[in-house]
Parts: structure tokens; sequence; C-alpha cells
């Protein structure tokens, strides 16, 4: 749509009580409105009476003003700031309350922003931070210290690559997005391009235009508009250049220059606020002199929208470049102003035929999932299990999310059925599993669950099948007691160790021994592999821990003095980069130790890589988390599975601990009768096993939005990667993601990543990894349309497009459609942001969903490329 100068008032609001200092559209049309009265208000339009406050507005959680509100890219969430020094993340749909960010120092915040990928939220404020928050983790997970001056304004790119800060000391800052949000980075922080005297006395605002200009000839460069205004009656535009150059350690791998390129003057006082259209086509700026402004592309004024009289604080625009909105000061004023920017609206106009349901349906309501689930407890005891063993349950272990084994004094070992429905527990028919001769020490399921690994104090150590319960095979017998039997992720080695001080790594294919490890001085406690098999951890009660090379057998690092009085147990993150976006050139992981001194200890293990190897020699190890809160020694620690969001911990203070991996924070104490020693996650993480001393063994219902965390962690790519940054593991997931699994094995031995994908021709490509000729035409649409998608940032134009190609949730045509446990297709990232927002029920009939998980829509998402592509967009 284009302006065409035929603009009208269409609707004026007065509720709020003071000033109104921020407004933003949501993608459906719905109005939010903050104000130095403390509140934060919320508008529907109604057809026939125009927008009206919803019933449960002004939404009340902040003690000062309110300086900023923004709602997420997807429209499913809100964040707001104050001069309290909070940001509150809010359901846009219930108005629930999600979580409250507190700033550095509790100082007050001006500004917060949230990035197109709906994964981060930025906030800053009077004290010149600026804190960037993990939505998906709930934490805060960096603090840039740059600015001296008050920082009001924040932008990202397009693209969620980069981030724009700007002070009231004139200084403008760029920062590079997955330096700010890698927690591996030990070192500052710092921007890679720097404007100094941007304006004088300061910066009011930034914006960032939603279109991104790709250089012809090299699609590694590209370049953004940048808009800034401040105490000055001018606006100024400027261009980002982006270069992505070839990575090498210690090195930058992105030039950026920022230069001017054009000023806007036609305001005759400060410029408050400064917004680009979604398109990038326009401009539109408020003012202390009650105007406001709409700049088409070349700078010219098309437009200037007169009504306010008092100065205008801030402006919003519709995505459809329909509707703006306005916010003004003063006493007599207060006052939010609505333009039809069409010329032929109304206030019984229908500004949208889809509408999603929000009542309930047979299902929990939203309102009141969300506020059960926020005003809980916690993990809730199913049941306190005294009967099924003769002795302490030193070992539990569950297999995705129903069977659960326990290793107990007794010498058995058992396997469960946890219902489906009713959680109760039933012992299998072929269960107890005998022929140990003293205790068990350990229980572990192996990978695909097919078989059961059981180590004694007797020195034996057994495999059985899991379906039958018969012996599958026995290792020789040790002299002494083993501690610890663990599987491979590839199931094809198993590792013990024990109190002979030695580390055996077993051939399960023939049951031999493949080596012995020696190097410990006293009892092995504890073991545990890297998911992809490269390394593995053993623990001892000399309070050292040691890091093996499963391919060459070799020690690569010892750890002395990890835990005072020595190390109880260890286990090792199920992710490979268990940590947020680690560096491109390294692999890293993430090992939990506890031990005799109370704490749990989190260490990353770092290992450099050169031309795709890893560098095993060069392998760092340094502690990220430390997690107090226990009051006695700690005996066993556990990652939740999968995507290991969350730690347990076991302890002799009769307690079990689940802790924030992310975060460091304890979310919830479990109490019990007894020494706690063994715990277990299944899979899902809906459901904990404790065992005890007193021979109880404790089945514990944990909290949905564990449940949900989990499930929306393992499918959402934390941060966006523009496909320059894609790894040949990027790659790979890609190609599995749209139906080409049969090419990973090639493309990893090409080490085909996102670079090569973008820069080299699609017949290079197709060669390299010899494919037949079905296959290569499938493949080269595949690429033709993801540089086609990497390079085209625009909206859609304006035509007739078919109802099933449009998101229920956004009612914009779908990208990348994924098909959820509903029945019905949405935009990937529109139903994870709506999962992000705490929602676990469906977006079209408002039940409960029975999980959530998607699938690509391959049949469907083909389509609209066709569509797309015959519409030459």
């Amino acid at each position: 749509m284009s302006i065409n100068g035929q603009h009208k008032t269409l609707q004026s609001l007065r509720s709020h009580t003071s000033d109104v200092t921020s407004c933003d559209f949501a993608p459906n049309f719905t109005l939010v409105t903050g104000s130095s009265d403390k509140t934060v208000r919320i508008w529907d339009w109604i057809p026939g009476s125009g927008y009206v406050q919803r019933v449960n507005s002004p939404l009340k959680a902040h003690k000062y003003q309110v300086t900023c509100v923004r709602v997420s890219p997807q429209g499913s969430m809100l964040a707001s700031s104050s001069v309290d020094g909070t940001a509150v993340l809010w359901n846009l749909h219930s108005c629930a309350k999600l979580y409250t960010m507190t700033q550095v120092n509790g100082d007050a915040i001006r500004v917060c922003r949230f990035s197109p990928d709906s994964a981060i939220l930025v906030t800053a404020g009077d004290n010149g931070a600026v804190c960037v928050w993990d939505l998906v983790h709930k934490s805060l997970i960096k603090t840039l210290f740059e600015h001296e001056g008050t920082t009001q304004s924040l932008a990202f790119t397009p693209d969620s690559q980069y981030l724009v800060t700007a002070c009231s000391l004139e200084f403008i800052r760029v920062w590079y997005v997955q330096d700010l949000v890698d927690t591996t980075m030990d070192s500052v922080c710092n921007p890679v391009a720097r404007i100094d005297n941007a304006h004088d006395m300061g910066v009011f605002c930034v914006d960032v235009s939603k279109h991104i200009t790709f250089n012809e000839t090299n699609p590694l460069i590209r370049h953004y508009k940048l808009a800034t205004s401040g105490n000055s009656d001018e606006i100024k535009i400027w261009t980002i250049t982006s270069k992505s150059v070839p990575k090498h350690k210690n090195s930058n791998s992105h030039e950026v220059v920022v230069e001017p390129c054009d000023i806007y003057d036609g305001h005759s006082s400060s410029v408050t606020c400064i917004r680009y259209s979604n398109n990038g086509a326009y401009l539109v700026s408020s003012s202390l002199d009650k105007l406001i402004k709409i700049w088409d592309k070349d700078g010219a004024c098309v437009a200037t929208l007169e009504g306010h009289n008092r100065y205008v604080n801030c402006v919003a625009i519709s995505k459809d470049l329909s509707l703006i909105a306005s916010g003004s000061t003063g006493s007599n004023d207060r006052l939010i102003l609505v333009w039809d920017l069409t010329g032929n609206l109304s206030l019984e106009s229908e500004l949208f035929h889809q509408s999603i349901s929000l009542n309930s349906v047979n299902g929990i309501p939203e309102l009141q999932l969300t506020e059960s689930d926020e005003n809980s407890n916690g993990a809730v005891l199913l049941e306190k299990i005294d009967d099924i063993a003769e002795g302490a349950i030193n070992s539990c272990c569950f297999f995705d999310k129903h069977l659960l084994a326990t290793g107990s004094g007794d010498k058995l070992v058992r396997l469960f059925k946890v219902g489906e429905e009713n959680n109760n527990i039933e012992e299998l028919e072929y269960s107890p599993l005998e022929g140990h001769t003293y205790a068990i020490n350990h229980v572990e399921f192996s990978h695909n669950g097919s078989k059961i690994a059981s180590c004694s104090l007797d020195g034996c150590t057994t495999v059985w099948d899991t379906s039958t319960g018969d012996k599958h095979t026995s290792m020789p017998k040790n002299s002494l007691s083993i501690k610890i039997c663990r599987f491979s992720p590839n199931d094809e080695l198993l590792v013990t160790a024990g109190d002979d001080e030695k580390v055996i790594l077993w051939d399960l294919t023939t049951s031999g021994k493949k080596t012995v490890l020696e190097g410990h001085l006293d009892t092995i406690t504890s073991a545990c592999f890297s998911p992809d098999g490269a390394i593995v951890a053993t623990v001892s009660c000399n309070a050292d821990f040691r890091i093996w090379s499963v391919e060459c057998y070799k020690c690569l690092h010892v750890k002395e003095d990890a835990h005072e009085y020595g190390i109880q147990g260890c286990d090792m993150s199920q992710n490979l980069e268990p940590i947020p976006n680690v560096v491109v050139d390294a692999q890293s992981y993430l090992l939990a130790t506890c031990g005799n001194d109370s704490l749990v200890k989190l260490w990353r293990i770092t290992i450099p890589k050169q031309s795709g190897l890893p560098q095993l020699d060069d392998l760092e190890v340094k502690l990220w988390r430390s997690l107090q809160g226990h009051g006695g020694n700690v005996i066993c620690v556990k990652f939740s599975q999968i995507v290991s969001e969350f730690v347990c911990s076991t302890a002799t203070d009769r307690q079990a601990r689940i802790w924030s991996v992310y975060s460091a924070e304890c979310l919830y104490v479990l109490d019990h009768d007894s020494i706690v020693i063994s715990c277990s996650f299944n899979s899902d993480c809906s459901l904990l096993a404790t065992g005890c001393l007193d021979k109880n063994l404790y089945l514990w219902k944990l909290p949905l939005r564990m449940v949900f965390q989990t499930a929306v962690a393992s499918k959402i790519h934390c941060r966006s990667k523009a496909v320059t940054e894609w790894t040949t593991a990027d790659v790979v997931k890609w190609l599995k993601d749209i139906g080409l699994k049969d090419l990973v094995k090639n493309a990893q031995n090409t080490s085909l990543n996102g670079e090569k994908l973008l820069t080299l021709c699609e017949d290079v490509i197709c060669s390299g990894l010899d494919l037949d000729e079905e296959t290569t035409a499938k493949m080269i649409d595949e690429i033709k349309w993801l540089k086609k998608s990497e390079t085209s940032m625009e909206g859609t134009k304006s035509l007739q497009i078919p109802d099933e190609y449009l998101c229920p949730i956004t009612h914009e045509i779908m990208r990348e459609p994924v098909t959820c446990s509903d029945g019905f297709t949405y935009e990937k990232n529109a139903i994870a942001e709506w999962f992000m927002s705490g929602k676990l029920t469906s977006p079209m009939t408002n039940e409960v969903l029975s999980n959530t998980d998607y699938v690509l829509n391959l049949e469907l998402r083909n389509a609209i490329h066709k569509f797309l592509d015959s519409e030459e967009l």
C-alpha cells in the first residue's frame, strides 16, 4: 500500500490519566499503550465501535510510570518497561504475567525491544547498561556497559543479526547478536561498529528498516538502513554495511561499516519517536512540535498529521500501513489518536476477517491454564512407594516417558511401566531381574531402550534385554565393586569404573575390553559420555575429574580439587552445544559434577576445531556455574533428557533440588523422609523419580511450564542464524527438515555449509553431492528458494492469497508451515512464539494440546512456493 495523502483522524482514545509514553500495534491490529499513570492498556478493534479497551485492561504490575510497550513479532507476547526498574513479559491474549525482569542495580528502564525471531528481549535505561534476556530460558545472558549516558534507544536489524543501541551522550553502537547470546565468551563483548557525536544533545530513538539490500555480485554483503532522531529537529539516515568474511581463530567474522546517508529536515523541534513501516517504504516520526510526519524512502515528506494539542511522545504504524497511532503528553491532553491512512476506513470497518478462538471449548481456559501454572507451588508428589524393594534405591533411570528401572540394595533390578493417563506404577511381569549377589550400584538404559545395564558391589556388570528381562551379556567379573556403568550414545560401548580406580571401555558387540584407562588415585564414583561419544568424563573420591578421548584413549585433561572432600556424581548435557550459540570454531560440552562440599558445579568443556576437526590437545575446561543450596553432601546429579534444560541433584539433607541450567536458579525443592540417593527425569520432563536410603521410591509430577520449556527448547532455534553462518550441522538439519535426509552423509563428507550454499551455483553443489537426476532437480529448487528467502526480506505484495496459505495466528502467508498435534497448520515462528508465551492450547480450538510437537508440512510449503514463484514475488 502507498500513502496517497487521503488521511484522517479515525478515533480519539482517552483513558489514561497521565502522559501517553508509548504505543504499539499487534499483527492483528490490537493496540497497546503505556502511560505515566503506571498502566498498560490493551485496545481491540470492534467493528461498529472502533477501538474498545479489553475487559482485563489495564494491566497493573508497575509501581511507577511505564516507559515503553512492545508487542512480540508474532503477536503472542507483550513487554512493558518502567521507571521502577523492571520489564514485564505478558501473554498478550490472556493478559497473564509471564515473567518479571529487573535491570542492573534496579535503575529505571527506558526502552525494551524483542528480536525479530522472538528469542531475546533487550532492555536498557538510566544507568546505560543494556541487558540481553533469553526468552526461551527466561534468564539474563549478557549485560553490556558500553554506554555511560541514559540508553533509551534500541533496534534490531530485521534478520536478527545486529542490535543498535544509542544513548544520551550522542553515541550509537552496533552489536553482533551472536556475540551477545554466546555465553561461552569470557571476554568483554565489543560492538562491531561505533558512531560518536551522532546527534547534538543525545539520541532519542533509532529504528532499522525491514528492507535489506543485498549486493548483486556478493550475497555475503548486505546493507541496512538506520534512522535516528534526538534533541535536534533532524532525522538522520545511515547505511549499515555488513560483510561476512572467512572465520579465523580469534578474528571477527563480520566487517561492519556505518555511513551517513541522508537527513530528513521538516520538524521544528525535537523528534521523539521514529518508526519504519513494515515494508520499509515509509518512515513515521513524532515531535515536540505536536506533529506526526510521514516520509518516503527518498526523504520527501508525503503527509503531515495535525491533531494533538500537546507534545507527541510516541507513534506506531500498523503492519498493513492502514493505521497510525500516536500518543501525547500534557495535563489537558493525555490523548491517543488513531489515524486512517487509506482515507476510506470508518468505525464500522472490518480490519481482518479471520479470528482466533480465545474462549474455552471443552478444554482448560487459556487464562486459567496460565494462572494455575504460574501460581502453582511446583512439583507434586504423585506417589511414595515403600513396598517395591528391600534395600535402598541406589539408582533409578527412565527411558522415554513411561518406562522406569530401579537398582536397589536387595541385589535386584526392577522394571516398571508408568501409566500414561493416571501415572500409576505397575511392575512388568518379568521383573525383577535376578543375577547379582550384592547391592546394585547403578542401572542405565541404552539410548534406544532395547537394553539395560546394571553394575554391583559384587564386581559384576550385566546387560539385560529390556523387552524380555533375559540376560544379554555379562562383562568379566571385577575383584572390586563397580560403581558406574554408562552406554555410549551409539550404544556400541559401555564404560564401567569403581573401587579399583580403573576406567574400562567395553565393546558391546564382542563383550571384550576396548581399553583400560588409568590415572585416578581413588575410587571412581561416576562416569559419563559426551552426547557425540567423543569424550568420556570420570570423577573420583579424590576430588578430581578427568576427560578422556574415546578415539585415542588419551587423558585430555585433569581437574584437581574440583570439589572439596571428593566428588560423588557427574552427568553430561545431552546437547551437542549445551550453551546457546557456542562459537562455530569450537565444540562445546557441559559437565555437571556434585560432591561432599554441598555444591553442584557446571563445567564448560571446549575443544577448538581446525578444518572441521576437534583439536583434542587444546581442550579447555572452565567452571561455568556453581549451584549452591544443599545442606549436605550431594550424591547424585542428572540433566533432564534431550535438551538438558534442567538439572536435578540429590543429597544427604533429604532433599532433591531442580535447577535451571541457564539461569542457575533453584526452581524447586523436593523434601523426602530420608537421604536421597538417586534421581531421573523422563524424556519430556513431565515426571521425576527419586530413590532414597529408606527403600522408598518417589514419583513427582513436574509443572507444565517445565514440560513446555523442554518441548519448545528442543525445537526452537534459540537464535536465528543467517544462512551465511550455517555450519555443516545446520545444513544437515535443513536437509532433514526438507525431506532430503539421504543427502546427509554426502553433505558431511563435502563439508557443505551456508556460505557454499549461497556463493556456489546450484549445479556445482549438486555435482559435489553426487546426486541422481531426480534428486538434483529437487535440490536445485530448494537451494534457489533458500537463496530467494535469504536475499528478500520484504513482505509480499498485496494479492489474492488462498486461505489455506495463511497462518491462523498471524493471518499472513506462511513461509515455513508446520502441522501441530491439533491437526492445524501454522507458520513455524508463530506457533513457536505461541508456545513461548506459555500457552499449551490449540490456537484454533483452545483445547489443551496432547503435545507441542510439530512437523514441517512439505506438501503445503511446496504449494506456497509455487504460488509465490508464479506471482513473481
